[in-house]
């Protein structure tokens, strides 16, 4: 399956689904030696910003109909935006 096809496919799922699968992928990234994720676990995010998350997702939790879907093409205007930022960057060089 190519990564396109995975994001197909992960556009597809509710947003509960999208949670659990990006909680599982931040932990298979903190357990594969070389990734930055594993790097990153040390790292301690502010008590306030922890609050506001745990906040945001008990509220979501609580009501999913609150969750506003990524428009269709927002994923290949993101891709996008982000290989014209590299080529601006290329081209300075």
């Amino acid at each position: 399956m190519s990564v396109d096809q995975i994001e197909q496919q992960i556009q597809q799922l509710p947003a509960t689904e999208l949670i659990r699968l990006a909680q599982w992928f931040r932990s298979f990234l903190a357990s594969k030696p070389g990734t930055s994720a594993g790097a990153e676990a040390d790292w301690q995010e502010p008590p306030e910003l922890v609050a506001e998350l745990d906040r945001r997702l008990a509220e979501f939790t609580a009501n999913p109909g609150i969750a506003v879907p990524f428009e269709p093409d927002y994923f290949e205007n993101l891709k996008r935006q982000l290989a014209d930022e590299r080529t601006q960057k290329a081209s300075a060089r």
